[in-house]
């Protein structure tokens, strides 16, 4: 264990108005599948149990967060916010009076998850580190401007620079001070590790996650791709049928060049299509390199793709179409696979079996077809 202190403190700044975000409410309490922003983001810290309180600085103003029934949990407390996000952070390591590890997110990064929280506290060693960080490259074409008319000066070597996220992660003792010197020097800081910059601190990056976006303007809930996909094969004599990842038991396989999952191959070409990225010929062609490919190396390579896109696997609906085996016996075998390899859960997978009633190369059980529909998000 790197880290000497245990306890544990996070801190989630709600205390901003969200002004380009163009709302009559604060962006962090609109909803995304059912659930605000708010919330979705406090409920992966929730379940970090080295974490002991959850402090959220609020606006003056809010009259919102009182009345969620997240707000009632034992691990939750509130401060007033401040003008400033410095100014809020501050005012929550007010309250933390012994010197403890603290990792402070936006409230408004509602795709992180619980294991890359935990990855950012394992990792982070408060003997040589002053913070540790997430970050990404950047991948666009970096220009320097003038802000006043937009008008380009230079271009930026991008490969020097990083996009710095959330969470961040210090000490208590360590972020006070420098927070404190920011703010006494009249200078304002984006955010925590510039603060600590800003006191010649050490901060070490680790690499971030391009889903985890900083919802900001409207557009960035709106962000939803569907895409469509179908594959076949026709049958020949083997132990099994791959479907999803998981092997029926049968007296035939795929006579493909790969595994022939026709689900996850149907998969992967719903995926590109939605990003418009080509299909799954287009990067896994019938080539040595990848004769034999099982369908959830294929997958994990797309998957890969589309993160790199910035978007993430939201829900999938699949058809599966063959006279034998039924499916039916194995429906809960193939969706708890495609749970394992998707990481969706499985109220967001839709799995359907059918015939074609003995009609065509599928009704003389010569082969099976799968169509699938996969919805993407930013």
């Amino acid at each position: 264990m790197k880290n000497q202190i245990k306890k544990a403190y996070a801190i989630i700044p709600s205390a901003g108005s969200g002004t380009r975000f163009d709302a009559a409410i604060p962006k962090q309490y609109f909803n995304i599948n059912e659930e605000l922003i708010i919330e979705k983001t406090i409920n992966h810290f929730l379940e970090i149990d080295e974490i002991k309180k959850i402090i959220i600085p609020l606006g003056e103003q809010d009259e919102i967060f009182s009345n969620l029934d997240i707000a009632k949990n034992e691990k939750i407390q509130t401060v007033q916010g401040g003008k400033t996000r410095a100014e809020s952070v501050l005012n929550a390591l007010e309250t933390i009076k012994e010197n403890s590890l603290v990792v402070v997110h936006d409230s408004v990064r509602p795709f992180i998850n619980s294991d890359m929280i935990r990855d950012l506290m394992r990792d982070f060693d408060e003997e040589t580190d002053d913070a540790l960080i997430y970050g990404i490259p950047i991948y666009e074409a970096l220009k320097k401007i003038n802000p006043d008319n937009l008008s380009i000066k230079k271009s930026v070597d991008r490969n020097k620079y990083y996009l710095a996220q959330t969470p961040q992660i210090c000490l208590s003792s360590v972020l006070k001070e420098s927070i404190d010197y920011c703010l006494k020097d009249d200078y304002n800081p984006g955010d925590e590790s510039e603060a600590i910059e800003k006191t010649g601190g050490k901060i070490r990056f680790l690499p971030g996650n391009r889903s985890n976006i900083k919802i900001t303007v409207q557009e960035d809930l709106l962000n939803e791709k569907i895409g469509n996909g179908f594959d076949s094969h026709r049958f020949m004599t083997g132990d099994g049928l791959m479907i999803g990842g998981y092997k029926v038991p049968c007296e035939h396989k795929f006579d493909a060049h790969s595994d022939g999952d026709i689900v996850l191959h149907a998969l992967i070409d719903s995926m590109l299509g939605a990003l418009g990225l080509g299909d799954i010929g287009t990067h896994f062609p019938n080539t040595e390199k990848w004769k034999d490919s099982e369908g959830e190396y294929l997958f994990k390579l797309t998957n890969e793709m589309i993160l790199e896109k910035g978007y993430s696997l939201n829900q999938i609906d699949i058809i599966v179409i063959l006279e034998e085996p039924k499916l039916n016996t194995f429906r809960k075998n193939i969706i708890a696979s495609l749970k394992n390899i998707t990481g969706l859960e499985e109220s967001n997978i839709g799995f359907k079996a059918k015939t074609s009633e003995k009609m065509g190369f599928i009704g003389n059980n010569k082969g099976a077809a799968c169509f699938v529909m996969a919805k993407l998000t930013k």
